[in-house]
């Protein structure tokens, strides 16, 4: 196939033309003097029309990396970031390890301080590139990424830089780290010839073993208590309808466990909420996929007799140190594909239970809907505002395409999504909310997008460098604060270990008070945004639709301080 080709360009200008001819349509980052090459390449693709990613100055890397995040969440499309040298790849490891537990194909970026000391272009100018220097720059992020490099020379560019997508984009997705020293970017060429994007071509999905598949079938069509577990299958979005078709067909009730993603449409009949731990406890078969933590082991185990299951793109889930999960089945393969293979197995098989199943959790169900609508009804005048309540009033606010960002104790049990790719969770650090929702309306600016986040997280957030970002690019959402003055998962965690301990009869939780309470509705003012403090429950769903038309009619970012009491 013909090449393209750059003719008297820096290595700097072909790398922005290369990002640009594989897909990459924004280019996040906070910059230092490491990026002078990259900042004169961008200068000079604007005089001349050149195409190249939009560059977006993100005041935090923090940030830089969550808009990344949301980005890829909802367009399923890497982005790249770039970090300055170790102190802005410092900045960002908190979302670079949030990345990698959420499999986001991120290509992570930064400058390496110039090595050399003489009058080589693009070799040490000032002071700190010795003091930013260090011996192993990488090193401070390998456990984080699925791979690291160091582009040593031109000639390496192209290979480099498809391996770096290639890697990322495998199942189990996941970010990379590729450092640019300033003196390879600064290098002058005559020429910088590239093939196609479909010479380095994409590792395919991994399918299931059809033999393991049709075992597991047998084993499923006899069971007459199992479960299906998940906490992102969603990250496949055909996964939602399979998993939805096989729970249907089969009668499998499916939980939800802290899911990273919309998993299943939560108005389907063999939905059964969030928490599993019932069901693990009597049930005779699991199907845990895509799900790293099916069960907390010191709280609820299955019994001995009861087989189990494991199915993801990596089964054995090898970037954690240590899990000790039972895996009757270890099934390689992405869910999708892996569902519809058991699908197509079990159409062959009398399922012995499934009639009976079908009615015992319709009943189930029915028995649920009723506890929540009972809760609801006590939530509702609870004072200070409940979370179950600002959850079911977010709920009646936004259309059901709305996406959500899920930072905060958002009660997802009053919270009705139906189509994939409307609710993101994080899986390790906090403060990439702000930032994601943000990346998100950036990918689906026709959408309303809501940050849910707790008063700790947006703290985290960063959120003067977020609500300037979102002004400066007019990307307009929603955040609400849920606000109980406390980390309280903190303080739960805590009390759950030390029941009768000193600190559950203490009136003020050592380490977890955050009062007095910052004004957080008065920060996006800055920015020239929407803010305003609730405290009256019956005011609720008021203020949210004040707040939405702000962000919907306005075009302003809004943020509701909702003041919370659990």
């Amino acid at each position: 196939m013909t090449k393209k080709s750059l003719n008297n360009c820096t290595v700097a200008d072909a790398y922005l033309a290369l990002l640009a001819d594989r897909g990459i349509d924004y280019f996040f980052a906070n910059a230092g003097t490491d990026f002078t090459p990259i900042i004169e390449a961008f200068a000079k693709a604007e005089t001349l029309g050149l195409a190249v990613p939009k560059p977006i100055a993100v005041p935090h890397e923090n940030v830089a990396m969550a808009l990344a995040m949301g980005y890829t969440m909802v367009s399923g499309k890497p982005q790249v970031v770039m970090l300055h040298t170790n102190v802005g790849t410092a900045n960002a490891l908190c979302q670079m390890l949030n990345t990698n537990r959420l499999n986001l194909p991120i290509i992570v970026t930064a400058g390496r301080s110039p090595h050399a000391e003489d009058d080589i272009k693009g070799g040490r100018s000032i002071d700190i590139h010795w003091t930013q220097e260090m011996f192993d720059q990488a090193g401070m992020v390998r456990e984080a990424v699925k791979w690291d490099y160091e582009l040593r020379d031109a000639s390496q560019l192209e290979a480099v830089v498809d391996r770096a997508f290639n890697i990322a984009e495998a199942l189990p997705k996941g970010p990379v780290y590729l450092t640019l020293p300033r003196e390879v970017l600064a290098r002058e060429l005559a020429d910088f010839p590239f093939g196609p994007t479909d010479h380095h071509a994409m590792a395919t999905a991994p399918y299931p073993d059809l033999n393991v598949i049709d075992q597991l079938a047998e084993a499923i069509a006899k069971a007459k208590r199992p479960i299906l577990v998940t906490s992102q299958l969603g990250n496949r979005p055909a996964a939602v309808d399979a998993v939805a078709k096989f729970a249907e067909r089969f009668a499998i009730p499916v939980s939800q466990y802290r899911p990273r993603v919309m998993n299943m449409p939560t108005d389907h009949l063999m939905h059964l909420g969030f928490d599993p731990a019932p069901f693990i406890a009597k049930a005779d078969l699991i199907l845990a996929v895509e799900c790293e933590v099916p069960w907390i082991p010191r709280l609820r185990k299955p019994n001995a007799d009861c087989i189990v299951a494991q199915i993801a793109a990596d089964p054995l889930y090898g970037s954690a140190p240590h899990r000790g999960f039972r895996a009757d089945f270890a099934i390689t393969g992405a869910a999708d594909a892996s569902l519809n293979a058991l699908i197509k197995a079990l159409e062959t098989r009398k399922i012995i239970a499934a009639g009976d199943r079908r009615e015992r959790l319709q009943d189930i169900r029915t028995a649920q809907l009723e506890e929540t609508a009972n809760l609801i009804e006590k939530a509702s005048i609870a004072s200070p505002i409940s979370q179950a309540w600002l959850s079911k009033c977010i709920n009646d606010v936004i259309e059901e395409d709305a996406i959500v960002i899920r930072e905060a104790a958002l009660d997802l049990r009053f919270l009705d999504r139906t189509q994939p790719s409307t609710l993101f969770g994080g899986a390790s650090g906090l403060g990439w909310g702000l930032g994601g929702a943000i990346g998100a309306k950036l990918a689906s600016p026709a959408k309303l997008v809501v940050a849910t986040e707790g008063d700790g997280a947006y703290m985290f957030g960063n959120p003067v460098s977020a609500h300037y970002i979102a002004a400066a690019h007019e990307l307009p959402f929603l955040t609400v604060i849920f606000n109980n003055q406390r980390w309280e998962s903190v303080g739960r965690a805590t009390r759950a270990m030390y029941p009768d301990g000193y600190a559950a009869k203490s009136n003020a939780v050592p380490l977890t008070d955050l009062q007095p309470s910052p004004d957080f509705e008065k920060v996006v003012a800055a920015s020239d945004g929407y803010g305003e403090k609730v405290e009256d429950p019956a005011e609720l769903t008021a203020a949210l639709e004040r707040a939405i038309k702000e962000v919907a009619v306005h075009k302003r970012q809004a943020v509701l301080n909702v003041m919370c009491g659990d």
